[in-house]
């Protein structure tokens, strides 16, 4: 599995888990905060996070969404869309109702849907900022 998708089933098995309710959305953020230099050091300040959550309570899973929203707020325009895709379905995963076939199903395919465009946030975060996020993948 890759790293996007192993994110994606983790925050998935999380709110499966503890099911949680909606989490409010954050985006936004003004131009002088979406420049690159900006972005790189925000998630250097949540790469923990980002990249090796430790996750055991329902304020564990907030504490970890509102990093990767605090680093959404100031994704540089090139994958402003790619951010807001990662986070629509991490708060869709964080409100699964694990009683409710189509819920669950729901989750599955906002994960599916945005498999690309979190592939994207990976890979331009690596390129630009050298910082990896997301669950690294196995090694085969």
């Amino acid at each position: 599995m890759n790293p996007p998708a192993r994110l994606l089933a983790r925050v998935t098995a999380l709110g499966l888990a503890l099911s949680l309710g909606p989490v409010l959305a954050a985006c936004g953020g003004d131009a002088a905060q979406r420049t690159e230099a900006h972005y790189c050091t925000v998630v250097g300040e949540h790469l923990v996070d980002l990249s090796q959550p430790t996750i055991s309570t329902p304020a564990d899973v907030k504490r970890v969404l509102n990093a990767w929203k605090a680093v959404s707020a100031t994704a540089p325009l090139a994958v402003q869309p790619e951010w807001e895709a990662v986070i629509r379905s991490m708060e869709t995963a964080a409100t699964v109702d694990p009683n409710d076939p189509a819920s669950v199903q729901k989750v599955a395919d906002t994960a599916r849907s945005s498999e690309q465009a979190a592939n994207r946030v990976l890979n331009y975060t690596m390129e630009r900022c050298g910082a990896q996020i997301g669950t690294p993948a196995a090694a085969p």
